[in-house]
């Protein structure tokens, strides 16, 4: 799994559809996070054989409409991905101003756990900070 990270608008999905351009990867599915509220069972788009890659983004957005429990929304993530090709582009919501709106505030902290179990599996993490790339975790170089 290859997560790319980033404030908002700073270039995160330009910068992954021209590396998969780059890498010549053609059976990609892009998935927004709101997409993977109605995705069960066989439905579920990470259970598609013929798609090599999966590229989730807005998961914040998912994890915000979902009525799932965190703890129940953080593992339907990670076992849908299991043994899948994915790339995770996320925004950086933990930084800055704590939210003064509670719901906004349990947000940000979710998607911090989340983003913690993510970041934990992943074989490599890449920050774009206005289009920039820098690595922050390579698997094998830790």
């Amino acid at each position: 799994m290859h997560i790319y990270i980033g404030g908002a608008h700073n270039g995160k999905r330009e910068f992954v559809k021209k590396q998969l351009t780059k890498q010549g990867k053609h059976n990609v599915q892009w998935i927004e996070g709101n997409l993977l509220l109605n995705c069960k069972g066989d439905s579920h788009p990470y259970n598609s054989g013929t798609i090599q890659t999966i590229v989730v983004a807005g998961i914040e957005e998912w994890l915000s409409e979902t009525n799932l429990p965190e703890e129940a929304a953080i593992a339907y993530v990670m076992e849908g991905i299991a043994g899948r090709n994915v790339i995770f582009i996320l925004t950086d919501i933990g930084r800055g101003i704590v939210p003064v709106d509670a719901e906004q505030r349990k947000l940000r902290d979710t998607c911090g756990r989340l983003y913690q179990c993510l970041m934990a599996e992943a074989d490599e993490v890449t920050r774009i900070w206005y289009g920039l790339a820098k690595t922050v975790k390579k698997r094998g170089e830790q």
